[in-house]
């Protein structure tokens, strides 16, 4: 795949260029910033971070294969590289992800949201696939270095182009909707996530809606009609459509249910008032309320409504995001990668629902501490208590200070604390039994992943010795 031709390079750039020495047959497959991942026929931007400088990598792209690079300061050692020497290597990078957004025709979907931004860009990637080329954001490169590093990536031949957003602070995501562009601008909702950087709630609401900047004329913004910022972001969107569940609403889930831990059939009414049904392959709340979303996005853009629907019994769960894995008679639900308060609520009622459908006696959580959540950590901290009581669940892992500060709140019995992950991954199987679920959260900073990495280890050595 050619990415980037000479020409290109060259017009990207603009008065941006100092000089270069490009071979006219120049061929560029892949745009990266990191030398571990340079590859032959790609392209290394020498971008200086806070912690690096890409120039003291030039050697380590080089032995990776690169035989490109874009530097805005001459190296004292040769490489056997063609450099292309600018004045800011930082710049140069928007500038080509600047030129990509332009020279491509693709409809654009830009996301973001407090919670489930990447799971739902996963699901639009999944059924606009079948729709034509599509591309979507890698992993979660969705910030002011990672997002224009995607658009540089942006083949010139795609149909479709998904661009996930995020943010911690205000004013961080209107440059990347004007740098997108994006067709129809979408947040999945809105919650105490990063509040630390935040007056209120209110404020986030702001924040997020930045991502309606930068719509192309005739564009759309996506709003979620069941979250408390709903008229608050209608008045901060030009033109939109909504979508929930609860609320009357454009694009409203009508009911769904759950025959095992992935499967569920939805009932759904579009904008037009025609209802349709769809299987999705999940039994996790969060994930059903965002194939919602899905729809709307299918039914604005897509061309072949049916074929696209079809697609999401195909949906695969990342590891970390609420996957479900069953060993040794134990139904681990594991959903480490991250946590909020509305994702942890999500999570602790889609594992007591599951217990109902799969009929089985007991819900054991292992929580991480919420971090990122300043002066409301600690009554972020209690809600996560009223949701352990409320939705039934059996016994409890308190990893971290915070979540060890609400045990007050518990029963007795009902629970046992930890300083840390490492210190949970060692007793967590003796406090499991026959039959269980076990659902996994916490803040990245936690690293919950270990727990169940240490688990599913012991667990398949067990199988093995038998």
């Amino acid at each position: 795949m050619n990415l980037w031709n000479k020409e290109e390079l060259i017009a990207a750039l603009g008065d941006e260029l100092l000089q270069n020495n490009l071979p006219e047959n120049l061929v560029i497959d892949e745009v990266v910033i990191d030398g571990r991942k340079a590859t032959k026929n790609g392209l290394f931007i020498a971008i200086k971070g806070e912690k690096n400088d890409g120039h003291d990598f030039l050697n380590q792209a080089t032995e990776n294969g690169c035989t490109t690079a874009i530097i805005d300061k001459l190296t004292t050692y040769h490489l056997p590289l063609t450099t292309i020497l600018v004045k800011n290597t930082f710049t140069a990078l928007y500038k080509l992800a600047e030129f990509s957004r332009k020279r491509s025709k693709a409809k654009i979907i830009a996301i973001t949201g407090s919670v489930g931004k990447t799971g739902t860009k996963e699901m639009l990637k999944l059924v606009f696939e079948s729709q034509g080329k599509t591309f979507a954001t890698a992993g979660n490169l969705n910030n002011h270095i990672g997002l224009p590093l995607c658009l540089c990536n942006f083949a010139r031949d795609s149909d479709f182009g998904i661009f996930e957003m995020g943010m911690n602070h205000a004013g961080e995501i209107e440059p990347l909707s004007k740098l997108v562009k994006p067709h129809l601008a979408l947040i999945t909702n809105v919650g105490p996530v990063h509040i630390e950087f935040f007056k209120n709630e209110e404020e986030i609401a702001k924040a997020k809606a930045e991502i309606f900047s930068g719509l192309v004329d005739g564009g759309i913004c996506l709003i979620n009609a069941d979250n408390k910022h709903f008229e608050l972001l209608k008045k901060l969107a030009k033109n939109y459509v909504s979508f929930g569940e609860k609320k009357p609403c454009d694009y409203q889930i009508i009911k769904s249910e759950t025959s095992s831990a992935n499967n569920s059939v939805v009932e759904a009414k579009l904008k037009n008032g025609n209802k349709i049904y769809y299987e999705i392959a999940t039994s996790q709340p969060a994930t059903i309320f965002n194939s919602i979303i899905t729809v709307a996005c299918l039914d604005l853009l897509g061309n072949d409504f049916a074929k696209g629907i079809s697609s999401m019994k195909n949906l695969k769960t990342a590891n970390g995001r609420g996957n479900v894995i069953e060993t040794n008679n134990l139904t681990i639900i594991d959903d480490s990668y991250n946590a909020s308060v509305l994702s942890m609520r999500a999570g602790l009622e889609h594992a007591a629902n599951l217990k109902k459908i799969l009929g089985k006696k007991r819900v054991v959580a292992a929580l991480g501490d919420m971090l990122e959540l300043g002066e409301k950590s600690v009554e972020l901290h209690e809600e996560i208590a009223d949701y352990l009581l409320q939705f039934h669940i059996d016994f409890a892992v308190l990893v971290g200070n915070n979540m060890t500060q609400i045990s007050k709140n518990l029963p007795t019995n009902s629970y046992k604390t930890f300083s840390d992950s490492q210190t949970a991954s060692l007793e967590i199987e003796s406090l499991l039994q026959d039959g269980d679920i076990l659902y996994v959260k916490g803040s990245r900073g936690m690293k919950m992943e270990k727990l169940v990495e240490k688990l599913i280890k012991n667990l398949t050595n067990q199988k093995g010795a038998h």
